[in-house]
């Protein structure tokens, strides 16, 4: 696969950059993460101040340069007057490249095998080691109460006000966050001192209720990684719940109110056992292994998609290959 847009990598071109994200909407559809909706982007590697985004096509017909568009991170608008029509969406991408600097790619999806997270209460978590990017929690974005005056209740992320508060999400600004930044900067720089604030997001992922999930990334390897994992922890939350419940069931302990017709008051399930999620230091360092790997599942990924005859990368390779 030709080179360029690995943050890891020495040489960054176009040619590889539009390639790559082709390549990484198919694999992406390929492996259920989208379908005819959906979107990846990454920032330009030769202006900081834009990103590119296809044109409003399904991700799996996708095939050339000019299926994407340049958009100003500012404010969402292309920079070429004559662009094609884009995603409503857009904003979504543009504020997240606004608000950290460091964040290279962006994947918005609605896989089915995520949204029962999105709207159950049942927090996902990090079940096996590929998915230590999760962390110990994964916050649920809620867009009901941040529709402007007017506007559609359709939970799209159509507008820039709307798109900040999910940007937000991924770095919330907590009394426990800021109170550790001031802990670092008051530190000597040799044992971990800070004065500068981090660009960092706290949460690589973030669900959105009733809607899907958005993973940020440095780079387009490591979002397809993680929007592929995010699928698959789920997918395996799912099933350890399913038999979880089916093996050990449960009873319902309470009150009887007789004079109230036999209802039960202050009741609760009890059940026995507890399912093992991955602690903050397993996740912390399963993710600092796997993310040094991208590239042997990317390679793999590619591969699939150049076999399928579904998908037409048209695009030119860069000078590498």
């Amino acid at each position: 696969m030709s080179a360029g847009y690995f943050p890891k990598r020495e040489k960054l071109g176009l040619e590889d950059l539009f390639k790559g994200l082709v390549t990484a909407s198919h694999i992406l559809h390929y492996h259920g993460v989208l379908d005819a909706y959906g979107h990846i982007s990454v920032r330009s590697p030769d202006n900081h101040s834009t990103f590119y985004l296809s044109c409003n096509i399904s991700p799996a017909l996708l095939s050339s340069p000019d299926d994407l568009t340049e958009y100003n991170i500012e404010d969402a608008t292309p920079v070429e007057k004559d662009a094609k029509p884009g995603y409503l969406e857009r904003y979504l991408h543009s504020e997240i490249y606004k608000r950290f600097p460091t964040v290279n790619s962006v994947v918005h999806s609605h896989c089915s095998d995520v949204l029962p997270y999105c709207v159950s209460g049942v927090p996902l978590r990090a079940t096996g080691h590929m998915a230590g990017f999760l962390g110990t929690t994964v916050p649920v974005w809620d867009i009901s109460s941040h529709y402007p005056s007017g506007s559609k209740h359709d939970l799209l992320v159509r507008d820039i006000t709307v798109a900040a508060s999910l940007s937000a999400t991924f770095k919330p600004a907590t009394s426990a966050g800021f109170l550790y930044s001031k802990m670092r900067s008051a530190l000597p720089s040799q044992i971990g001192g800070s004065s500068e604030p981090s660009h960092e997001p706290d949460h690589f992922v973030v669900l959105m209720q009733g809607h899907g999930f958005t993973t940020v990334a440095h780079g387009i390897e490591e979002a397809v990684y993680q929007a592929i994992y995010t699928k698959e922890a789920a997918k395996t939350q799912t099933a350890a719940l399913t038999i979880h419940n089916a093996y050990f069931g449960g009873t319902f302990e309470g009150k009887v109110d007789v004079e109230g017709g036999g209802k039960i008051k202050q009741g609760k399930v009890k059940s026995e056992g507890e399912l093992k999620y991955l602690s903050d230091r397993e996740a912390a360092d399963t993710w600092e292994t796997n993310r040094r790997t991208a590239m042997r599942p990317w390679g793999l990924w590619c591969r699939e998609v150049e076999v399928c005859p579904l998908y037409r990368n048209e695009c030119p390779g860069g000078d590498d290959e």
